[in-house]
């Protein structure tokens, strides 16, 4: 008897997730707002109006990533909540997220970690030479690939409440047949982005730029947290 192949993975509805990635902005706008506030903006412009002073630079910059890992659990919990039908109010949606954003915040911290890492190597490139630019373009490359393999890695561990390298393997499960579709999401988080971050960098005010990072971070926490959600969906019909 011949076996019967492997079920084909759904697909992933890229309108639908960028219809609830805006409703997520949208419907819970004031959590998501007070919540980058007071793990995104207030660290960003405190770090900014401090001189730079060696090993205080490393502690500093090492605090704001901690507090922005942590907005992205806490963020990704309100997210799963909503489109598992419990919406929550703002002071839910905080203290809910804080009391399930453990898991997320070591995996985040892991991926972090990473890369670092890869920033690592790549300071190690050769710039200018045929050597460096195909070091950079693997690199590059290897994110990528990366981050659309693990996209839902913390809402995965937020919701799921799974250990570091079982958040990996779940969200490497549910990403199977779709990174191409995430990658196109990942790429028009990138482009939509750029402007503000320009814009940003070249005003140079610091609240300007601290804006900038709490859009981008907020967009870092809503959009895997709605592909979770769907694809969850799409691969368990009892779950809403």
């Amino acid at each position: 008897m011949t076996p019967l192949p492997p079920p084909t993975p759904p697909r992933l509805d890229v309108a639908l997730t960028i219809r609830r990635t805006l409703q997520a902005y949208a419907r819970d706008f004031a959590a998501v707002l007070l919540a980058g506030i007071m793990l995104v903006v207030l660290p960003a412009v405190l770090a900014r109006s401090i001189p730079a002073a060696g090993d205080w630079t490393t502690l500093v910059i090492t605090a704001r990533a901690v507090c922005a890992m942590l907005y992205v659990a806490l963020v990704s919990w309100g997210v799963v909540a909503r489109y598992s039908g419990r919406a929550l109010p703002p002071r839910a949606f905080l203290r809910e997220g804080l009391a399930r954003a453990t898991p997320g915040l070591q995996v985040a911290l892991l991926a972090g970690a990473a890369i670092v890492a890869g920033l690592t190597v790549q300071l190690f490139a050769r710039h200018g030479t045929l050597a460096g630019w195909a070091l950079d373009a693997l690199l590059l490359a290897a994110g990528l690939w990366a981050a659309c393999v693990v996209m839902p890695v913390v809402p995965a561990a937020v919701a799921e409440r799974l250990s570091p390298m079982q958040a990996f393997r779940r969200a490497a499960a549910l990403t199977e047949g779709n990174r191409n579709r995430i990658l196109v999401l990942a790429l028009l988080a990138l482009f939509t982005l750029a402007p503000t971050t320009i814009l940003a960098i070249t005003a140079g005010n610091p609240w300007l730029l601290a804006g900038v990072e709490l859009l981008a971070w907020s967009l870092a926490a809503t959009l895997p947290a709605v592909i979770y959600t769907v694809l969850r969906g799409a691969q368990s019909p009892d779950y809403q």
